[in-house]
């Protein structure tokens, strides 16, 4: 089964914002309670975890599906 191109881009989308959540923690643990700061660590950890599944997850539905793009790019196939 082909996966389309808007699928790919959304995953990466996705990968874009776990990443954008990632970088934000230094934000979050400045503003946090001192007592949960280890709530928060966990939770960081989390991402971190969810950023490596899906950044794998979409690097290998890309690398299944690389001629998806064909269509979009040159308007061929």
């Amino acid at each position: 089964m082909s996966v389309s191109f808007v699928r790919i881009v959304r995953n990466y989308e996705k990968l874009f914002r776990v990443g954008q959540e990632i970088i934000n923690h230094k934000d979050i643990i400045r503003k946090a309670d001192p007592k949960k700061l280890d709530d928060e660590f966990k939770k960081q950890e989390q991402r971190i975890e969810t950023f490596a599944k899906a950044a794998e997850q979409a690097h290998d539905e890309w690398k299944k599906n690389p001629y998806s793009t064909n269509p979009y790019w040159t308007g061929l196939s």
